[in-house]
């Protein structure tokens, strides 16, 4: 295909779209896998485009890319050290190790940043083929089918929403395809469109596009008519059961611990929302055996029942913590209570009598089935001194080692490498407080991933601890918590494993009251370990989610000691907070004296577009209808900052047939052009159409460089557009 220069200006445009649809690709990558700093990879797309754009040589180009890559490398892997010398050494000496450990086909060990280079050579490779696509193919077609099918891919069968990513792909590819065209049509036919005449084509598909998409985010979306075709499909191919029977479950409280792990189909449906002044971790139950596939609860006798510290001595007299309370509305029936720790009291608006089993904690109500209800539930807070935490010793377990029996049993199927890991990792900590602390600790720092679908489940053979921590290290808390109370147990500290809700997400009434909104996805798993003379204290070992121990700092810590600790306070804490600042913002911005005056069905999303939109039609109509007078005074103004001579003049000749034609004085067919000037003239009552008509005939039959006044013809036609305009 002969190649056809294309207009700067349209050339910016179409690389502008095709970098829009490429960071599409990205998108998916960041939400669904552990790929962080993004931008890294959008800034490289843009460079990689614009030396495209500018024709930079590759003897340029590709120097200032690789130090692009290996800046980004050092920036993300070595912090705050990224400009050292130091950085740059390791950096190089990463890459010739990764190099030598191909050449020997030990592709599974390679690093991290070399997999890194790997990837920004990928996007360095699409940019070029990008720009294949649009200045030697002129066709996009290829680019915009993939992206499509793979966000539909993606949006189908995994937790990623493609819908609006799909919207904009299918905007920005069809308007790729109508710009690439008219090139390619012209490149075919050895011809050149100019470039007025080639937006004027492509103006109406702009706007119908424009209008569809307004439409499509405007009208309601339909349910599907078919169910979701995952669940089938990963049982037909043995991936939703996988050794367990279970197929895929949904997420969400389940009595049945029998059998962990399988993929999860997602479900946000609000189980209860909670009026509590801080956020609490939902209890509901606890299991005390551990069978190498999940958990059950075999009965047994009373155990020592203690949590926290209640009391404390202040000048000689004792102060007792004044309780708290939790309203809690109930949306979906569940056949026990979540209830917060340091629980005293229930209280039920139907007059429900209540009990807690001793060895499960699970709180019940005497209606006979599923409950759905409101209650409230007064409790007092643990809160525990780090000082005496730090003082538990093991010795202290051995006196009530009896009592604690069923809290330290494990299957005799446990690989012995989950103990020595266990021992491994407490060897050091020299009270029972600081032995679970390790082991807490150790799943974010060693390479850990949460995840509620990608991960195996264990065979008929296989100890789901055991799998979980050396074999996939990825999971969903269940995962987590179980890996923990075994690991304790395998240092002889009683551990048992909590059930209940996640606290959820903080909300504000219309009085500024605030509220957790709990949905099913937020069902979680935790630890309890016990601490002698304390009693249980919750952990929190699971990725992502924040612990809820008071932990009181009662004595003198060392900097690093305060630095790990924080380390357990993982980021919810401040996305609570952050919630709590969209919040006020929120209210803030509906306070506004502005929105007042704005009925409330107006200051919906749709409402706006709505409005928006029949101000565009409106718009756009009024343009039309007037364009009679506003056309030809632009043509005008533009018109002078031109050149003069014959092409200026031709084009603006042409201009003044098709504004006389607009205004009602048309050309009759076999007219020849003196013969309709001259009645253009006789008309009007002056001689400047035959004029302007003469001058353009000479030209018009190769007299283009007879001398003409080009002057005084630009203001000939200038009069006689706009006294024609009326």
């Amino acid at each position: 295909m002969k190649d056809v220069r294309i207009d700067k200006w349209l050339m910016i445009l179409l690389y502008t779209l095709a970098f829009f649809m490429a960071i599409e690709w990205l998108k998916p990558v960041a939400e669904l896998t552990d790929t962080g700093h993004i931008s890294h990879f959008y800034g490289f797309i843009a460079l990689c485009l614009l030396f495209g754009l500018l024709r930079v040589p590759g003897w340029i180009g590709i120097p200032i890319k690789a130090v692009y890559i290996t800046f980004s490398l050092q920036y993300v892997f070595h912090g705050n050290e990224w400009l050292t010398g130091e950085a740059l050494k390791i950096t190089l000496s990463d890459i010739g190790k990764s190099l030598s450990l191909i050449a020997t086909g030990e592709w599974m060990e390679i690093s991290y940043p070399f997999r890194t280079a790997l990837f920004f050579i990928l996007l360095w490779m699409l940019a070029y083929l990008i720009r294949y696509w649009i200045e030697y193919r002129k066709s996009i077609l290829l680019f915009f089918g993939m992206t499509v099918i793979f966000l539909s891919v993606v949006d189908t069968f995994t937790t990623y929403n493609a819908s609006f990513a799909i919207l904009r792909v299918m905007v920005i590819g069809l308007l790729l395809l109508g710009l690439l065209f008219p090139l390619r049509l012209s490149a075919k036919n050895n011809t050149k469109l100019a470039i007025r005449n080639y937006f004027k084509a492509i103006a109406p598909l702009g706007g119908l596009l424009l209008l569809i998409a307004v439409i499509a985010i405007l009208v309601p979306v339909k349910e599907p008519a078919w169910p979701d075709p995952v669940p089938f499909i990963r049982s037909a191919a043995g991936l939703g059961d996988s050794g367990n029977g279970r197929g895929v479950s949904k997420v969400g409280y389940d009595p049945d611990d029998t059998q962990l792990g399988g993929p999860f189909q997602q479900d946000d449906s609000v189980v209860f929302e909670a009026y509590v002044d801080s956020r609490q971790y939902w209890r509901m139950e606890t299991k005390n055996t551990y069978t190498s596939k999940g958990w059950i609860q075999e009965a047994t006798e009373p155990y020592p029942e203690i949590q926290g510290s209640f009391s404390g001595l202040i000048g000689g007299q004792v102060v007792i913590p004044p309780r708290q309370r939790a309203d809690v509305e109930m949306y979906e029936p569940l056949p026990i209570l979540p209830y917060p720790y340091g629980f005293e009291e229930l209280q039920t608006t139907e007059g429900f009598l209540y009990e807690q089993e001793v060895d499960s904690g699970k709180l019940t109500v005497n209606s006979g089935e599923p409950i759905t209800m409101n209650y409230r539930t007064e409790f007092v807070p643990p809160e525990y001194s780090l000082k005496e935490l730090r003082a538990t010793d093991m010795e202290s377990l051995d006196s009530i080692k009896l009592e604690m029996d069923e809290f330290l049993s494990l299957p005799e199927e446990v690989p012995a490498r989950v103990k020595e890991l266990a021992q491994e990792l407490t060897a050091d900590a020299p009270s029972v407080y600081q032995k679970a602390q390790a082991i807490e600790r150790y799943f974010g720092r060693s390479g850990f991933v949460y995840s509620r679908d990608k991960f195996a489940v264990p065979k008929e053979d296989e100890d789901y601890v055991d799998q979980f921590l050396f074999e996939t290290k990825r999971g969903y808390c269940d995962n987590f918590s179980s890996s923990m109370v075994v690991m304790l147990r395998s240092v002889g500290i009683p551990a048992r494993w909590v059930k209940g809700f996640a606290p959820g997400q903080l909300n504000r009434d219309d009085n500024q009251e605030k509220y957790y909104t709990v949905t099913n996805n937020q069902a979680h798993s935790w630890v309890e370990a016990y601490m002698p003379g304390i009693g249980w204290l919750p952990f929190e070992p699971t990725i992502g989610f924040n612990g809820i121990s008071n932990i009181n700092f009662d004595i003198e810590v060392a900097e690093d000691d305060v630095k790990e600790e924080e380390l357990i306070k993982r980021p919810e804490n401040k996305k609570e907070q952050e919630q709590e600042k969209q919040a006020a913002k929120r209210k803030n911005t509906e306070d506004s004296w502005l929105l007042q005056i704005i009925p409330e069905w107006l200051r919906s999303w749709v409402a706006v577009s709505i409005v928006a939109g029949v101000s565009i039609v409106a718009i756009a109509g009024g343009l039309y209808m007037t364009r009679k007078k506003w056309l030809p005074r632009l043509a005008v103004r533009s018109s002078r900052n031109k050149s003069q001579g014959w092409e200026t003049f031709a084009i603006q000749y042409e201009q003044l047939l098709k504004h006389l034609n607009r205004v009602g004085i048309r050309k009759p067919l076999g007219t020849t052009l003196m013969t309709y000037a001259k009645e253009v003239d006789r008309m009007r009552g002056d001689e400047k159409m035959s004029t302007l008509t003469a001058a353009y005939e000479k030209g018009l039959y190769g007299q283009k460089e007879t001398s003409q006044d080009w002057t005084e013809l630009r203001k000939i036609w200038e009069d006689l557009i706009i006294e024609t305009t009326g």
